[in-house]
């Protein structure tokens, strides 16, 4: 009677978790159709596996956990039968995670030492012939197994890219968006009647690409080196804002002068143009001489 009770127990207690666990494989399957459908909104293909990687890790470590359930329940129901004698003799024997503790570390317990000692002696000092623990070996043979299976992936039938040719395709989807980005740009300005934007966020954007892009040729401070002087009150091509943003642009013939336009929208085009602008009567050290024409600011 009371191993059928158990055994009844045993089915029902089944019933639940695989009721719990068994869904779990179902969304596993529908991960890669999610992860298709969700790839236009943005989710990478190479996070989308990931994703399906990481939801079989879980599967299978609650696949494991209903296992140690079914075994605890099965070995609750065997003991329930066993005599006092069995079962005081079973406690004195070491658990299942003891054995393959030990199993897998293959740990050779102090008295049979003396079975793998070698003969080397170093001034007393004596070595064992312990070879490599299993888990070693076994993470040693996966190493093996996933470095062939990234060859044949990544090199031989190239059905994924490097990370080299990941960083590109990244790069070419950033531009595009970047492009589409700056196409919805709608601005009230060109080179006839771009205004100073004074705002401090603009003029530290300008700032950056200054320094990065044109500091080679005017200093960092705006001082001059190869390129003129943009600190003082004369300029070759004028000094005033619509001035400044038209060389920018535009650029100038013959000279180290490019065009920004197709490198820069019209906003970055203004916030340059106005840090250009700010830097008139700083007076850095070391700046070079007048060069120019005196501009003289127009007032309002």
């Amino acid at each position: 009677m009371k191993t059928t009770k158990l055994m009844e127990r045993i089915k029902s207690k089944i019933k639940n978790l695989s009721s719990k666990y068994m869904l779990l494989p179902f969304l596993f399957l529908t991960t890669p159709l999610a992860a298709q459908t969700e790839s236009s909104t943005g989710i990478s293909q190479t996070t989308a596996f990931y994703v399906v990687i990481g939801l079989l890790i879980i599967v299978s470590l609650l696949v494991i956990l209903l296992a140690f359930n079914i075994v605890s329940l099965l070995k609750a129901v065997v003991q329930k039968e066993m005599s006092p004698e069995k079962k005081a003799s079973m406690e004195k024997e070491p658990s299942w995670f003891a054995k393959t503790w030990a199993k897998w570390n293959d740990l050779k317990p102090l008295e049979e030492e003396q079975d793998i000692m070698l003969d080397h002696d170093y001034d007393g000092i004596k070595e064992l012939d312990n070879h490599l623990p299993p888990w070693w070996k076994a993470l040693f043979y996966l190493s093996i197994v996933y470095a062939v299976i990234y060859l044949m992936v990544f090199h031989v039938f190239k059905s994924a890219p490097l990370q080299e040719e990941e960083y590109e395709i990244e790069m070419a989807l950033a531009q595009a968006a970047k492009s589409n980005m700056e196409q919805t740009i709608v601005v009230d300005f060109d080179e006839s009647n771009v205004p100073f934007n004074d705002d401090a966020e603009a003029l530290a954007d300008g700032k950056k690409f200054f320094e990065a892009q044109c500091g080679m040729c005017h200093k960092a401070d705006g001082g001059g080196l190869a390129g003129p002087n943009l600190t003082d009150d004369y300029w070759k091509h004028g000094g005033s804002m619509t001035d400044i943003y038209n060389v920018i642009k535009n650029g100038v013939p013959n000279t180290a002068m490019i065009s920004w336009e197709s490198k820069l929208n019209p906003i970055r085009l203004q916030n340059v143009a106005s840090y250009v602008k700010s830097l008139r009567g700083t007076n850095p050290p070391g700046a070079l001489p007048p060069d120019g024409e005196l501009y003289v600011e127009e007032s309002n």
